[in-house]
């Protein structure tokens, strides 16, 4: 007789800003742009203007402005954001900062990788800059790694964003299109907005969360499944077990 329940499998699938992260690549590269005087089709304060606002859409509208540039263009930004000298940059009068690994989440990822668990990542950052800052910095390859999609036209992004879109639910829809039938052992992020992507975590399995925002806090445990099990790994990096 075939169980009801999902076979274990070692897979894991994390966000990036925020968890794997300190700090945001997709903003920081973003700004980046703007600082090099490359040519952007949104403002760094349109674009922080409508974060206050509508979060899903501005993650969207960051990677549609990115239109014209060069792939390699990205690749470069990313690189030299994360090998700054100093913690942030100026940008006008904002201070930008400079996204870091996790000491606690990259640790963690290393394990994984000894215990040959299949790591994912799945990011509302642009394609282009996940997949170099997992492949740099956590060894995960570009096949396990996805942010927000445009087409590629002769090399340069285009404003056609790929389906499906990595936000809210489209990040559990993601997940399922690249992993198949494997559902995750483990997850991670620090947003409510990953709720759906949390609630893919086998029923065996463990929920990491890092947020250090209240009212998201409380969404992920009014809304997680009954029974499912999470490891507060705060801000801090020093972490509390706790279950649902």
């Amino acid at each position: 007789m075939r169980s009801s329940h999902q076979t274990l499998e070692r897979v894991a699938a994390f966000d990036l800003d925020g968890t794997l992260l300190l700090g945001d690549i997709g903003d920081a590269v973003f700004a980046y742009l703007h600082l090099e005087g490359h040519t952007v089709k949104l403002s760094w304060r349109e674009y922080q203007q409508l974060l206050r606002t509508h979060k899903s859409k501005a993650y969207r509208a960051v990677v549609e402005a990115m239109a014209g540039l060069e792939i390699e263009t990205v690749v470069e930004a990313t690189s030299a954001v994360m090998n700054l000298a100093k913690d942030y940059f100026v940008l006008g009068s904002d201070r930008v900062r400079k996204p870091k690994p996790r000491p606690l989440l990259s640790q963690f990822v290393s394990l994984l990788h000894e215990f040959h668990y299949q790591v994912f990542v799945i990011s509302a950052s642009n394609h282009v800059s996940v997949q170099y800052v997992t492949q740099t910095w956590f060894n995960i390859p570009a096949s396990h790694a996805f942010g927000i999609q445009a087409r590629i036209c002769e090399g340069r992004i285009t404003s056609e964003l790929v389906a499906p879109v990595p936000i809210g639910a489209g990040k559990a829809e993601l997940f399922k299109l690249v992993a198949g039938s494997a559902v995750p052992l483990i997850t991670g992020t620090d947003s409510a907005l990953d709720l759906p992507l949390l609630r893919l975590t086998h029923p065996m399995g463990l929920s990491l969360w890092v947020g250090d925002d209240q009212s998201d806090y409380e969404v992920v445990m009014e809304n997680a499944k009954v029974g499912q099990r999470f490891l507060f790994a705060g801000s801090d990096d020093e972490p509390q077990s706790d279950d649902y």
